[in-house]
């Protein structure tokens, strides 16, 4: 009996020890979560103190994003809100007439970027009314769709119906896209070399274009209205979500992973440099989806809002030809070990992309809503641009 006893007494300290050692590596992925829900909560918390000094770093940071940090750059970047955009032509002119200044050397380049701002906040505001459209349209179809599966009982009680319909996950997601849509926008335009346009999730109800992205791609509303509606796909998608939960994902495992080396740290930096390569490439796959999918409801949503989109296709090809040009995509034609480097590209060639949207083109395009969103948007804008005196004429 002692014998038995005696035995019992290391099999219980080993069983404890791999206890020990399993929460020990447990409690890291729980610390990284934890960490970034302090983080989460105390950003909340900054915003809710001051939310117009929290919006303006913010919008340091995006402007930084695209290379404007000096305070002369950020001087010129111009801000216009949806609805108030059509006056700023003949605003501007009658400053500069008001003033005497029409022989002022910067009046032209003023005017140019004006005139930029102008198309931006038009064409933006077309397409986001026409996301704002198809968003509604397809909560309204979930919450059919969701509703028909469910027992009459849960139905007719109002509460049980509507946390139901908060656990459906299309539900969920075109809430949230809801969400992001609904409310007045601005459009910004910011003063850059570097051509980009973006729309982002922690700046609600913005969109942001650079000057050279204008000058170096865009030649036609009708490419302007893909492009934008083309970045505002990707938050109705919830591209920007998903991203940050993938990568805290990744995070979160790289730390575990790290923790079990058995050399105590000699491996750790070929294994960081590893978990990096397949956290990059993973990613990029799914960011190449995700640029896939925003093309696709983007030529969509360019197609709702009455422009030509086979004509609006053609961005995609001037942006192919400037990539061959500097050698961004010539690697992927390239045998061997030139040819990885397609694969941690974060977006699909442009040359793909460009054909793809101009097949699409066939299937999406004005001619398809001519009766019903185009018809809407073209009373929407004959009404917009009717003369009202001066203004009128000077317009």
């Amino acid at each position: 009996k002692s014998t038995a006893v005696s035995s019992q007494k290391p099999t219980q300290r080993l069983k404890w020890k791999i206890i020990a050692r399993v929460a020990y590596y447990l409690r890291i992925p729980f610390l990284v979560l934890s960490v970034y829900g302090f983080g989460y909560q105390q950003g909340i918390m900054d915003y809710s103190r001051d939310p117009e000094y929290t919006e303006s770093k913010l919008l340091d940071t995006s402007l930084a994003s695209v290379g404007c940090t000096s305070p002369e750059d950020k001087e010129n970047v111009l801000i216009s809100r949806e609805g108030e955009w059509r006056n700023l032509l003949s605003k501007f002119r009658s400053d500069h007439h008001l003033r005497h200044i029409q022989d002022d050397s910067s009046y032209g380049e003023e005017h140019r970027r004006m005139v930029m701002l102008h198309n931006a906040s038009g064409v933006g505001e077309n397409i986001v009314k026409a996301a704002q459209s198809y968003v509604k349209v397809n909560l309204t179809d979930a919450v059919k769709e969701a509703t028909s599966r469910m027992p009459p009982e849960v139905v007719e009680d109002g509460n049980r119906l509507y946390q139901a319909l908060q656990e459906m996950e299309e539900v969920k997601l075109w809430t949230k896209a809801q969400k992001h849509m609904e409310g007045p926008w601005r459009f910004v335009l910011i003063p850059s070399p570097i051509p980009n346009a973006f729309v982002s999730e922690i700046l609600p109800r913005r969109i942001f274009i650079s000057t050279s992205f204008f000058e170096t791609f865009i030649e036609s509303q009708d490419e302007l209205a893909l492009v934008l509606g083309h970045e505002i796909s990707h938050l109705i998608l919830g591209h920007s979500s998903e991203r940050n939960s993938l990568e805290t994902s990744f995070r979160t495992i790289e730390i575990l992973l790290l923790s079990l080396d058995p050399t105590e740290g000699l491996l750790s930096l070929a294994f960081m440099t590893f978990l990096a390569s397949v956290r990059n490439a993973i990613g990029a796959v799914h960011s190449r989806d995700h640029e896939r999918c925003a093309d696709e409801l983007g030529i969509k949503l360019t197609a709702m809002a009455c422009y030509d989109t086979r004509a609006a296709s053609q961005v995609f090809y001037k942006m192919h030809l400037q990539n061959v040009e500097s050698g961004k995509e010539s690697s992927a034609k390239k045998v061997g070990w030139g040819g990885l480097a397609s694969f941690f590209d974060s977006h699909p060639p442009s040359d793909e992309r460009f054909r793809a949207l101009l097949e699409e083109s066939g299937q999406e395009n004005r001619e398809k809503y001519d009766e019903t969103s185009c018809k809407n948007m073209k009373t929407m804008f004959w009404n917009a641009m009717k003369p009202s005196g001066d203004e009128g004429r000077r317009l």
